[in-house]
């Protein structure tokens, strides 16, 4: 798909696009959905570049869930961080593809230890 046809079919301007593409600027929520919603991309591979790149080449949910359950294991013990993400694995697991799309680029957006995007 061509960089053009993109754009127009996520209802954002070529330029938005480029500036995204070359790290200028972050998409919103909304932009991330929509490119998961409308195309084949994996989103976490779209968010982190981690796993497969296409939706049917992985399966989101599993990687979600051991990505999530690898990083509890650094933070020991904490049973109210432990619940947390917990219930961030069953939001990501049932939610819609926009609230998923919503969910990661809210957590993208927060973190604070992120430098680059």
């Amino acid at each position: 798909m061509k960089s053009y046809e993109l754009a127009k079919l996520i209802s954002i301007s070529q330029g938005s696009l480029s500036d995204i593409e070359n790290n200028k600027s972050l998409p919103s929520a909304d932009t991330i959905a929509k490119i998961y919603m409308n195309t084949s991309i994996n989103i976490i591979w779209l968010l982190t570049g981690r796993g497969a790149m296409k939706k049917e080449d992985a399966s989101d949910n599993n990687l979600a869930a051991s990505m999530v359950y690898e990083e509890a294991e650094e933070y020991g013990q904490d049973p109210k961080l432990k619940e947390l993400m917990k219930m961030l694995v069953r939001i990501y697991n049932q939610g819609d593809p926009e609230k998923k799309a919503h969910l990661v680029g809210f957590i993208l957006g927060a973190d604070p230890g992120k430098k680059t995007y």
